[in-house]
This record gives structure tokens, sequence and C-alpha cells, in this order.
């Protein structure tokens, strides 16, 4: 999109945000005259949508055809909670429909291993885009068993996978004879060893796909035509000094976001798209974030998929695999903790749920993606 464009509907969504919700009331009456003039308007936390979130709204209650409800991640606070009208959902199918077109074509079948298999869920909004342009989605949901999965993609001949990253991984790994010619990875961080790994189990494309429920569920895809991932039309990100992204919606009727704060970390090319996503800001600030530990751990084909717990100067692994490599790569990438690394059985873990590190004890992000 150019950015007289990009500017002319950013101008629109500000108007519109100004006279229709209380929350925006007070936004400048004067159309901003180049897109850096954005960088002075007020910041909206996730704090502010779980406080305030119905004086964001815009349009009427009855105009709005979904409503989602997300917990706020490390408050006590109200959870978090995102109108979506007929409009904003209709954008989303028309992202998923020419992102996924640039993946695949007429007839491939595409199997779906993600949350949301509910009217107006991620699942159905994507399967519908794919069907816009003659591609067959076959929606799973998360992959709790792999086996299982494995004949689902065989029985049906799949070409395409969508799936969360470490789901797909433990697919690849222990089923390579199933060879998809792409997959698209979502829904959590992607390391680089883990897309290598697929990509080598599978001898196939992998990209990655950046989404938030604040952003309609699909934000940025990475596709072949291009460096980095192209943002839908309807967006516009920009970074904080520390790499924050922040989102502003640009034709979002039900309720706009203007200059909202992610919480991500990431980095952007200079033609406004996304180049690469660092994590959660939080998890980060951590002494052992959890991505440091998919860098490490997810480089090592014998582990299977951990959870981790670290406090008090102990890092503690439970290992799905064979934990031999994995306690002298952990000890010589933290020298200054205590490491203990126990394999066991199985993970208990919510389906699509994303990973973190907790305080000696596991803790869970919820998804940004809604069940």
């Amino acid at each position: 999109m150019d950015l007289e464009k990009m500017l002319t509907l950013l101008n629109q969504q500000i108007a519109y945000a100004r006279t229709h919700s209380r929350f925006y009331a007070k936004l400048p009456e004067a159309p901003l005259t180049d897109l850096r003039q954005l960088s002075a308007l007020p910041m909206v936390t996730a704090e502010d949508i779980s406080r305030r979130g119905m004086e964001m709204l815009c349009c009427s209650p009855a105009r709005v055809r979904r409503m989602v409800t997300l917990a706020t991640s490390g408050t006590t606070g109200p959870n978090k909670r995102l109108a979506f009208s007929d409009g904003d959902l209709e954008r989303t199918v028309d992202f998923f429909h020419h992102g996924m077109n640039a993946l695949c074509g007429k007839g491939s079948i595409v199997a779906i291993f993600m949350p949301g298999n509910h009217p107006d869920g991620l699942c159905r909004l994507l399967a519908e885009g794919l069907r816009r342009f003659g591609a067959v989605p076959h929606i799973y949901g998360p992959v709790t068993d792999p086996e299982d999965a494995a004949r689902f993609c065989r029985r049906a001949n799949v070409q395409v996978m969508v799936g969360i990253p470490v789901q797909m991984r433990r697919l690849a790994l222990a089923y390579p004879d199933l060879r998809p010619e792409t997959v698209l990875l979502s829904s959590d961080y992607l390391s680089p060893p883990l897309a290598e790994t697929i990509a080598r189990c599978w001898s196939c494309q992998v990209y990655n796909h950046y989404g938030l429920t604040e952003s309609g569920l699909g934000c940025a895809v990475e596709t072949p035509r291009r460096a980095g991932m192209e943002l839908r039309p309807d967006v516009l990100l920009e970074t904080l000094p520390d790499s924050e992204l922040v989102l502003t919606t640009l034709c979002r009727e039900a309720m706009p976001l203007i200059r909202f704060r992610t919480g991500d970390l990431g980095r952007l090319l200079p033609d406004g798209s996304l180049d690469a996503v660092f994590g959660r800001k939080a998890e980060l600030e951590k002494p052992v974030p959890i991505y440091r530990l998919d860098e490490l751990l997810f480089g090592l084909d014998e582990v299977l998929d951990f959870s981790a717990w670290f406090g008090q100067g102990v890092l503690k692994v439970a290992l799905l695999g064979d934990a031999s490599r994995a306690v002298q790569v952990l000890r010589e990438a933290f020298p200054a903790y205590k490491v203990q690394v126990e394999t066991v059985p199985a993970l208990e873990r919510r389906s699509g749920a994303k990973r973190g590190a907790g305080s000696l004890q596991q803790v869970i992000l919820p998804p940004r993606t809604p069940l």
C-alpha cells in the first residue's frame, strides 16, 4: 500500500474513533499530514482495554458479530474484551485468502492444526479464506496425539499444514514420511532451530505468521514473494525505542485500536513490513526466557518438547525425549545457575497454549488466538 493511501486510511480511522467512542474523544481533530506524526498520539495498553474497552466501542452492540474475552497476562484485573463487526471479520477472511494464496493454490489440500474451531473462530475464518481461491481445508485442531494427526494427514493427502510451531516440529520428527510441501507456523514464538528442523525432516518450505487477537487474528505473514512478513492492508505497525511493536488498525469498525502496545518485541523493514518477532517483552526480561530455551533445546532432535521453571538460581526442565545432550547444552548456556533436567513420559499443557518459564511453578501464558 502506498504511503498516501495509508495516511488517508489512518486519518479516517482516527476521525471515526474520535466521533464514535468516548475513549478516543480527545484525539486531535486536525488530520495528520505525515505518518510520522502518529507517534505523537497517546498509546493504548492492555489495561486500557480491560478497564475501558466498552468506551472504545464505536458501534451499537447490535452490530457486534463477535466478542472475544482474553485473560490479561500478569495482572489480576478484569479480562480484555474485544469486539468485531461483520466487516471486521470479513477483512480477516480477506487477509487469510490472499496470504494463503501466496503459499498454495487451487486444489491444495490444507490441514489446519490450530485452535478456534467454532463459528467465527480462527479455524473457520481461515477455512473460508482458503475456499475462496479453491483450496480444500481440513480442520483438525491442535495436535495432542501425533499418531492420530499423522493418520489424518495420510487419509486427506495433505499438502499444506498450518499449525503451532512446537506441535508441528514434533510431528515432523516422529513422521518424516508425511512430506507436506508447505508449512505455515503461527500462535507462538518461532525459533530458527525449530523452523530448520521442520524444513529438514519434511524437505518443505516453512513460513511464519504473526497474529494476535487485537489485530483481528491475522497480522503479518511470510511469503515467497518478498523479504519479511507482509502486513495485512488494514493495520500499521511501528516500534518503540525498546523494539516493542505498536499496532494501529486502519479500517476497524467495532473497536478501533490506535497505537496499541502489543507487548511483543520485533523489528520492521524500511518498507514497513515485519522483519522479525523476538517474543513477549515480559518474557524476554526474565533471567531465563523461554525463547532462549527454545533456541537451545529445539536444536536437538532427541528433545520432543519441554516445560521449564526458574527461581532462586535454579533452572528446572521437564523434558520429553532424551536428556543426555540437553543437560550439557543448558549448563554451558547458564553457568551461573543450577540446572536440573528430568525426563517425563508426558507434558500437561492446554492445547494451543503458549509456554512460559515460571518461578518454581509452571506458568502457561494464555494464547492470543482464542480457543
